[in-house]
């Protein structure tokens, strides 16, 4: 019932949007800027790269509003727009290695430097390992569904695959973490 609410809101904020109504444009910056820059450090550790290609996205939302056709879930949208930006950025920088979806790295770690407690970090530091043994393309899967909590359709839609590959890859990570985590386990 919530992400009914959701979606309705986030229709209207971007038909509102596309309007030209520039508080719909400050209410989706506000409500998606904080997970766009968590994504976005998970594809590059530069900060001023993910914080430029966000800031471009904007303004290329802004400045092609009437253009745009309507979205039927908005933070998928702007995922997937940040993701491109960043791609196109990185494969124009690194003019030998041709970046895609597919094959770009994906960042991904648990560590807290405030953790004092000694069994915590040795079961995110278990954790870490095993997901160091994932692909990269596994490792942005297992973010995107648990911690971006993005359902397997939006995630299939997002990695560009089928819905049943989804599932399957995230059934498969998760069984490689499992397994992992089993084999490097303290007796």
């Amino acid at each position: 019932m919530t992400k009914q609410v959701t979606l309705k809101s986030d229709e209207l904020l971007w038909a509102d949007l596309k309007g030209g109504n520039r508080e719909a444009f400050k209410m989706i910056y506000d409500s998606h800027i904080q997970s766009l820059l968590k994504y976005g450090r998970h594809i590059t550790k530069d900060e001023s790269l993910v914080k430029d290609c966000i800031q471009d996205l904007f303004i290329d939302i802004y400045k092609y509003r009437s253009k745009l056709t309507m979205v039927k879930n908005m933070k998928l949208y702007l995922l997937v727009s940040l993701k491109r930006k960043i791609i196109r950025f990185i494969s124009k920088e690194e003019k030998n290695i041709h970046f895609t979806s597919e094959n770009i790295p994906f960042l991904y770690s648990l560590a807290d430097d405030n953790d004092e407690n000694e069994e915590r970090s040795n079961r995110i530091e278990l954790l870490e390992n095993a997901m160091g043994e994932l692909s990269n393309r596994q490792r942005e899967a297992i973010y995107l569904r648990y911690v971006s909590e993005l359902s397997y359709e939006e995630l299939s839609d997002l990695l560009q695959m089928n819905y049943q590959s989804a599932r399957n890859l995230i059934h498969r990570s998760m069984e490689k973490l499992r397994e992992s985590c089993r084999r490097n386990s303290i007796p």
